[in-house]
């Protein structure tokens, strides 16, 4: 199988750090923007990435919690087959998802020409990530400090936030959550999958 990549993607990383987590024979195809047709990016007409690239023709698979959802099942599955766990799990993974968003919405207005930025756009975006990390910070006891379904993408989601959108300073608004998030950091695949040097 084949991950199609960019190392700066949030959304991407959160597929890597599976694949490290389980070791899994997936091989990492870094792929490059294609002007209007986004990335370059295997057999997705999406034109995004992720994208992995299975041993069967025309059945890739695109968009994030779909791609983590097949690599977690391959091995010692860490989000649970069915009951509330289930969609525990999936909701913290979709809150760190819609952080990413988020942060990338908020980069893609800020990037454009100055006359061309929506200062309600921006305030938006900028108010989502606040209030994600605020909600996050009250409810973080409850999420797993090792790897899981729901951590790998809020941790990826808050280091994208550092990157991309560092002015707000999350970790003074969320205290818990930046000592939960810490807690990450001594772990390899976050190392290994670390790109915002």
């Amino acid at each position: 199988m084949k991950l199609y990549d960019s190392a700066l993607s949030p959304f991407s990383r959160k597929c890597k750090i599976i694949i490290s987590a389980k070791e899994l024979d997936v091989e990492i195809v870094q792929v490059d923007k294609d002007g209007a047709n986004g990335y370059a990016s295997g057999d997705s007409p999406l034109g995004k990435v992720p994208c992995l690239e299975r041993n069967y023709p025309e059945v890739s698979l695109y968009d994030s919690p779909l791609i983590c959802e097949y690599l977690d099942a391959l091995k010692d599955p860490w989000l649970p087959k069915g009951g509330e766990g289930r969609w525990k799990a999936y909701r913290m993974h979709r809150i760190g998802d819609g952080l990413s968003e988020a942060v990338y919405n908020y980069r893609y207005e800020i990037v454009r020409d100055e006359a061309l930025h929506w200062s309600q756009i921006i305030e938006r975006h900028e108010t989502a990530i606040r209030n994600v990390v605020t909600y996050l910070d009250g409810i973080i006891q409850y999420v797993p400090t090792k790897w899981s379904f729901g951590s790998i993408s809020v941790v990826c989601a808050l280091d994208y936030a550092d990157f991309r959108a560092g002015h707000i300073d999350w970790q003074a608004l969320a205290p818990n959550l930046a000592k939960w998030h810490t807690g990450f950091k001594s772990l390899p695949e976050w190392a290994e999958t670390y790109a915002y040097d």
